[in-house]
């Protein structure tokens, strides 16, 4: 196998000396959209040029970044992650000039906590922002804001002479819970805004900062259950039941089903009061959602487009966490640290590689802006728990262990690890494991930790040592039920 592929290069290398040999005996006509990359690009196989691959040279120190975060947007709502619906052809075009992370998991489950992990490259339960509001005891409670011993990686581009903006939908991504530092615009001033509202600021203030270095965030709930969809297009959706599918009510349904849960490891559940065909209904609106939010996407992309700005760009689209729809009895997310709350996107096009290379092995979102700094060749700080992604994507790396948390507004304390197809999620407060193979079972309808006791032992315990090495005592949950936040 190794001489043939060693033939195999050197019939692709010899081919390619033939080929320089008869552009300079006759050169591409100006204009022609030609060249020796065009040329050798169909000969030589991606995995022979995996290590001189996604380096920016001496191009790093004029590049540009663009972070793009579609809140709540499931990674199979997408047809880059198998859906076969047309709800995401935007994002899938932009997908074929990119890297793919195929098995991206997400650090929590919900906005916050996940976004922050991103900012900082750490756990959930090491920067500690896990809930919009800290309890201070005797029922007092205050906003929770990011230590200022804890560095944000994006403010580290700031300091380095990045001209910085960010265009939000507010809400859990506001600038009060730490993530505007350094940031000279911020915007935040309306909760669960979408693209819709976030997007032409952004394109106008590119319009005005083109020609600096400049670092974009761009944020949007347009697929969230608080951002609302207009009444027509909802009625245009089949359904007989008696659901409205506004934002009102889908925060009442979302309150029902933490209010089930009644002891210690209990979970979130609407079982009996909604069904089947209100999941579907609400799965509906949801992806009307999906699709509004990916023609907000495109539409800001071809913006940066016409700016002349994608070649020299630097440019991200990541989800920080999905949705349920009674998968695991639940609605919203939050709540539980299952695959349909844990999968994301994660799609980067580096500029002068654009074209479409799928990284299967398991990434963290934790790992973006340590990947994105070493991209641009900014220094990245030690001990962070995040590290760049780029040995994946030269194939030298198969896959990485990958954590989750969460600690939703007390109601629930779980975490979660995942070594290549299997996952155990552990509940913190009676101890109870779950193992799951993802391979065999994506939806995780069947726990096989009674069938694997060796294999559920040995996760459970590299969990647990990594709870302990990152501040958590699995001990101290077992058997407390805390007074839920009622306040979000």
């Amino acid at each position: 196998m190794k001489h043939l592929r060693t033939l195999l290069i050197l019939g692709a290398l010899l081919n390619a000396l033939v080929l320089l040999f008869l552009l300079a005996r006759d050169p591409a006509p100006e204009g022609a959209d030609a060249g020796l990359g065009a040329a050798l690009e169909p000969l030589v196989e991606d995995a022979t040029m995996a290590s001189a691959r996604y380096t920016l040279g001496e191009a790093a120190a004029k590049t540009n970044l663009i972070v793009i975060s579609m809140d709540a947007l499931r990674m199979d709502h997408t047809g880059l992650g198998g859906h076969t619906g047309g709800l995401t052809p935007n994002l899938d075009r932009f997908g074929d000039e990119a890297v793919v992370f195929t098995n991206a998991v997400s650090a929590a489950s919900w906005t916050l906590p996940s976004h922050m992990s991103m900012w900082t490259a750490r756990w959930p339960s090491v920067h500690r922002v896990t809930n919009k509001l800290s309890l201070l005891g005797q029922g007092q409670m205050a906003d929770t804001t990011l230590s200022p011993g804890i560095e944000t990686l994006p403010n580290l581009l700031c300091q380095a002479g990045f001209v910085c903006a960010a265009f939000t939908g507010g809400a859990g991504v506001s600038g009060r819970f730490g993530f505007n530092r350094g940031f000279g615009t911020y915007v935040d001033d309306r909760a669960f805004a979408g693209l819709d509202y976030s997007a032409p600021l952004a394109l106008e203030w590119l319009q005005q900062h083109k020609d600096e270095r400049f670092f974009l965030f761009l944020h949007g709930y347009d697929s969230h259950g608080q951002h609302p969809l207009p009444e027509s297009i909802i009625k245009g959706i089949p359904y007989a039941g008696s659901l409205d599918g506004g934002i009102e009510e889908q925060a009442r349904l979302r309150e029902e089903g933490l209010a089930a849960i009644q002891a210690p490891g209990q979970d979130a559940s609407l079982v009996g009061k909604v069904g089947p065909e209100d999941a579907a209904f609400l799965r509906g609106i949801y992806g009307k959602k999906v699709q509004q939010a990916d023609e907000r996407l495109g539409a800001f992309l071809d913006g940066v487009k016409r700016l002349g700005l994608l070649d020299n760009t630097l440019v991200v689209v990541v989800s920080d966490h999905g949705d349920e729809f009674l998968e695991h009895g639940g609605l919203d997310h939050g709540h539980t640290l299952y695959e349909e709350q844990l999968h994301t996107v994660f799609v980067m096009r580096v500029p002068g590689f654009a074209r479409k290379h799928e990284v299967d092995g398991v990434a963290r979102t934790v790992d973006l802006f340590p990947t994105l700094l070493a991209l641009l060749e900014q220094p990245v700080p030690a001990g962070l728990d995040g590290q760049s992604l780029l040995p994946m994507i030269r194939g030298e790396e198969p896959g990485r262990l990958a954590f989750a948390e969460t600690d939703y507004r007390l109601f629930v304390h779980r975490r979660a690890i995942r070594e290549g197809r299997y996952k155990l999620v552990l509940d913190l407060q009676d101890g109870e494991r779950r193992l799951f193979d993802l391979e065999a079972d994506p939806l995780e309808q069947r726990d096989i930790s009674s069938g694997e006791p060796r294999r559920t032992y040995e996760l459970e315990q590299s969990l647990k040592r990594w709870m302990t090495e990152h501040g958590t005592n699995p001990q101290h949950y077992l058997g407390i039920r805390q007074e839920p936040i009622t306040i979000f």
